[in-house]
C-alpha cells in the first residue's frame, strides 16, 4: 500500500516495554476508576489520557460533559500483557473485553502487547476501542447501530493519537491494513448486513470486516460531503430494516469502488483537537492497602463472570484471603460477590453483614446482602410480604446512597417480579430510569421491553429491543431480540403474546470481546 497506510506509520509510537510489577493503584476521575499494578505516575498519567479521550470524543461531536455517579463510572483493570488478559477470559483470540452491566461497567485491558513494527496493535488501541464501545452505548443507547457502525466506530477512536499539545482523530489502523481494501472477502453488501460474530464468517473475513468498518465510517465521518448521507442512513435505520437503510447508500458496488478510492487517497482527513480546549476532572491516585491488593484476584475473576465450576475455584481463593482479613469491607464484599456466585447465599449474605458492620454505607455491600436474601426467600418459595419488603428494603437504601446508580433500581423491580407481589408503578418508573441510566446493558434492555409489551406501549418496546437486536456482539440473546421485534413490528397480537410468554429467561448476553 502507499500514500497515507506508509506515511502515517511514523506518527504512531509503539509501546515500549511493560515496567517491573509494582504495588496495585486505583487512580479516581470523573468517568473512571482505574485498577493497575504500575507506578502512581504511570497511572496518573494513563488515566489522565482515558479523561481526555472521553472529554475530545464529546467534544468532537458537540456532546454536553454531564456529571456522572461513582457507580456510572466505567472501571479499568489494566493487566500485564495480552496473555494475562487471555488466561483471565479463558480465550487465546481476544486483546481485552468490555463488560455492559448494570451493576458497572468494566473493561479488562493488557498493559503491553508485545506486538512490534508498523502493523502492531498496541495496548493504547484496545483500551480505546473498548471504551468506544461504552461511550458509544452509554451515549445512543436505544439507537439501533449495525455491525459495521458499532465496529467501525470503535476502531476509528482506537486510533486517537495523544500529541503533547492536541488529541488527532481519523488515524488508520494499521493492525488492520491488510484486506482493507479487498471487496473479494468483504463486500459492501455484506459489510452492511453481516455481522463479525457470526459463525460462518473466516477470521480472514472478519479481520477484513473491520478494517473495511473503519473505512467506511472515516468516510462517512471526515469525508467530504458524506456527513447528510450517514444521517440519512441512521434516520432510515431507526424506523425500517437495516436492508432498507443500506439501500440509501447506493449501489453496494459503487460503495466498495468509492470506498477504495479513498483508502488510496495519498493523505485522509483527520480532526484535531488542542489539549488546552479539552480540560477535564482531577485523576487522584492512592495505593491499594495489604488486604484490598490480596482480594485483587479474586475480584478480576468474579468480576469476568464465572459459571457454576468456575465459582467453586473463586469462592475458595476468596475464603482463604478473608480468613486473614476478617473485617476489611472490601475483602468481605468480595467474598459476598464470590459466595453469591457460587450459590451459597447464606455465606453471602453473611459476609456482606460484615462488610456492612465496618462501613456503614457501602452500596455494593447492601446490594449483596438484598440478593442474597432475596435467592433465599425464593428458595423458599416464601409469600411472606414482610419477608420480601426486607429485601427490597436492602435495594432502596441502596438507592438513597446513589440515586444515579442504575443496579438498585433493576434490582428493586425484579425483586417485586420475583415475590409474586402486583407489581408497583413506582419499581417500574424505577426500571425504566435505570434503563436511561444504563442502555447499554442487555439485560436491563430486555426487563423494560417486557415491562413495555406488557402495557402494550409497543413504540417503547421496539425501541429497546432494537438496541440488542442490532448488537453485533449479541449472540443468541440478539436473535431471540430480533424474534421479537419481528413480532411487534408485523402487529400480530397473538404472535407478540406467544413471545412474552415465552420471554421469561432469554439467553444470557456474551460480554463483547474483541
Amino acid at each position: 500500500m502507499r500514500g497515507w497506510l506508509a506515511g502515517l506509520a511514523g506518527w504512531i509510537a509503539v509501546a515500549g516495554a511493560a515496567p517491573a510489577a509494582a504495588a496495585w493503584q486505583e487512580a479516581s476521575s470523573p468517568h473512571f476508576l482505574v485498577y493497575s499494578d504500575d507506578d502512581p505516575a504511570e497511572v496518573t498519567a494513563f488515566a489522565t489520557t482515558l479523561e481526555r479521550f472521553d472529554k475530545a470524543m464529546r467534544v468532537m461531536r458537540g456532546l454536553p460533559d454531564t456529571p456522572v455517579s461513582a457507580a456510572q463510572r466505567v472501571t479499568v483493570y489494566v493487566l500485564k500483557d495480552v496473555r494475562a488478559v487471555q488466561r483471565l477470559l479463558g480465550s487465546s483470540g481476544v486483546a481485552g473485553v468490555y463488560l455492559p452491566r448494570v451493576s458497572g461497567a468494566i473493561a479488562f485491558v493488557p498493559r503491553e502487547t508485545h506486538d512490534r513494527g508498523k502493523l502492531a496493535l498496541s495496548a493504547q488501541a484496545v483500551l480505546l476501542h473498548e471504551y468506544a464501545h461504552h461511550f458509544m452505548f452509554a451515549t445512543w443507547g436505544e439507537r439501533p447501530f449495525p455491525a459495521w457502525f458499532v465496529e467501525g466506530f470503535a476502531e476509528f477512536n482506537a486510533t486517537a493519537i495523544v500529541q503533547p499539545d492536541r488529541i488527532l482523530f481519523g488515524a488508520p489502523p494499521l493492525y488492520r491494513a491488510v484486506g482493507m481494501i479487498d471487496t473479494d472477502q468483504v463486500p459492501a453488501r455484506d459489510l452492511l448486513l453481516r455481522s463479525p460474530s457470526e459463525r460462518k464468517m473466516t477470521p480472514e473475513q472478519r479481520q477484513t470486516f473491520y478494517g473495511r468498518a473503519w473505512l467506511l465510517t472515516h468516510y462517512l465521518t471526515l469525508g467530504r460531503g458524506e456527513r447528510e448521507t450517514m444521517r440519512g442512513y441512521f434516520d432510515t435505520l431507526d424506523h425500517k430494516t437495516a436492508a432498507e437503510a443500506a439501500a440509501t447508500l447506493g449501489d453496494p458496488r459503487q460503495l466498495d469502488k468509492a470506498l477504495n478510492a479513498y483508502a488510496r487517497s495519498k493523505r485522509l482527513p483527520m480532526f484535531g483537537i488542542k489539549l488546552a480546549d479539552l480540560p477535564i476532572g482531577a485523576v487522584t491516585v492512592r495505593a491499594l492497602g495489604a488486604a484490598e491488593a490480596a482480594i485483587m484476584p479474586v475480584r478480576q475473576r468474579s468480576q469476568r463472570g464465572v459459571d457454576s465450576r468456575s465459582a467453586r475455584g473463586v469462592v475458595e481463593e476468596a475464603r482463604l484471603v478473608a480468613a486473614r482479613f476478617p473485617s476489611d469491607p472490601a475483602v468481605q464484599v468480595a467474598l459476598a460477590e464470590a459466595e453469591y456466585d457460587a450459590g451459597d447465599y447464606a455465606a453471602a449474605d453473611a459476609a456482606a453483614a460484615r462488610a456492612l458492620a465496618a462501613s456503614p454505607k457501602l452500596g455494593r455491600a447492601m446490594m449483596y446482602r438484598g440478593m442474597a436474601q432475596e435467592a433465599l426467600a425464593a428458595a423458599d418459595k416464601s409469600t411472606d410480604a414482610a419477608r420480601w419488603k426486607t429485601v427490597r428494603g436492602w435495594f432502596r437504601d441502596a438507592n438513597r446512597l446513589d440515586p444515579e446508580d442504575p443496579w438498585p433500581l433493576a434490582a428493586f423491580y425484579q425483586a417485586y417480579a420475583r415475590s409474586g407481589e402486583p407489581m408497583s408503578a413506582n419499581a417500574e418508573k424505577g426500571l425504566a430510569y435505570a434503563y436511561q441510566l444504563a442502555p447499554f446493558d442487555r439485560g436491563l434492555a430486555i426487563s423494560v421491553a417486557m415491562m413495555h409489551i406488557k402495557h402494550q406501549r409497543r413504540d417503547e418496546a421496539a425501541a429497546a429491543l432494537r438496541r440488542v437486536a442490532y448488537d453485533p456482539h449479541g449472540g443468541q440473546t440478539a436473535e431471540w431480540a430480533m424474534t421479537l421485534l419481528t413480532a411487534l413490528q408485523s402487529n400480530d397480537p397473538a404472535a407478540i403474546a406467544a413471545m412474552a410468554e415465552a420471554a421469561g429467561a432469554p439467553p444470557a448476553p456474551p460480554p463483547e470481546e474483541r
